[in-house]
């Protein structure tokens, strides 16, 4: 199958590429910059109603258009469930998100101005379900971010599906069903600590089991996901910030507890030191919708060495 997906602009899939390959990654996306002749691609396994399917995606250029232009093809070419397939797909690139409100703002910031010209284009995938999000946001409690992602590398490479196509092999983001099959004592084996390992368990069994609704977050408001998640074993609100911020998509939401964005924000637009939750909150308030752009900038710079 072959689609098209019309992205609100501005969107580089060649920039996302440079940039998200200097990041560390679990082993569910995978970028491939271009080389010699041959273009960006983003790949990612997806397992939509039981049916493991790849998505291979590259950017067309020339539309004559101002909306960046993506073209996918799946693997199989036939997916039984082609419309939840392509819904996935919208759903993780945030096709109607626009970064031009955010660069029109960081014109005008002297510090931010030549972090946006080197990154232009440059957005961040949304993780494909909400479920994985809530992995995600509960994998990175407490510990460095390098350490969580090479737990849930595990994770990943333990319990995902795998398929093979073209001598290369992919894995898929390991579905609630199978995490609510698991051991605490598996899940140790894999680094998790005994909590989170019971966290992610018990949230697994909640959605697989009990039929909790977790990805109908999405259309609940900022306050009634926050009061959902915070109900929840192991979630508090810096994780349900966290998760309305980089899984939802809100970007007017900001994780104000998070202490690397207090370091990141105070260092480079603030005093030049880590600030408190109370300060961050104060200095993002200018901000508006665009605070998830803020962040996802500075974190950007500061992972590619463009900002010291």
């Amino acid at each position: 199958m072959k689609f098209e997906l019309l992205m609100e602009g501005p969107y580089d899939l060649t920039r996302c590429a440079w940039a998200f390959c200097h990041f560390p990654q679990d082993g569910t996306d995978i970028w491939i910059p271009p080389r010699e002749t041959l273009p960006a691609e983003y790949h990612r396994l997806h397992v939509v109603a039981d049916e493991p399917i790849l998505i291979m995606v590259q950017q067309e250029f020339g539309s004559k258009d101002d909306q960046a232009r993506l073209i996918v093809r799946t693997h199989p070419a036939r997916p039984r469930n082609p419309l939840l397939l392509k819904e996935r797909v919208r759903w993780q690139f945030h096709v109607e998100a626009s970064l031009e409100g955010f660069y029109q703002r960081a014109r005008k910031n002297p510090f931010l101005r030549p972090l946006f010209k080197a990154l232009y284009g440059v957005k961040p995938l949304r993780p494909s379900t909400v479920f994985e999000m809530a992995v995600i946001a509960l994998s990175e409690q407490q510990i460095s971010l390098n350490a969580a992602i090479k737990i849930r590398s595990r994770l990943v490479q333990s319990l995902g599906t795998k398929m093979k196509v073209e001598g290369r092999e992919y894995r898929a983001f390991p579905t609630p069903r199978t995490l609510a099959g698991r051991t605490v004592q598996d899940l140790r084996k894999l680094s998790f600590s005994t909590r989170k390992a019971e966290y992610l368990i018990e949230l697994a069994r909640k959605v697989a089991m009990e039929g909790f609704d977790l990805e109908g977050l999405r259309n609940r408001s900022n306050e009634e996901v926050i009061s959902t998640l915070t109900s929840l074993p192991g979630f508090g609100r810096w994780s349900a910030e966290y998760l309305l911020a980089r899984g939802l998509g809100r970007t007017e939401v900001v994780a104000g507890g998070d202490l690397g964005i207090q370091n990141l924000v105070g260092k480079y637009l603030g005093p030049g030191r880590r600030v408190t939750e109370k300060e961050l909150r104060k200095m993002m308030e200018e901000w508006g919708p665009d605070k998830r752009w803020v962040v996802f900038y500075l974190f950007c710079a500061s992972r590619l060495g463009l900002i010291k």
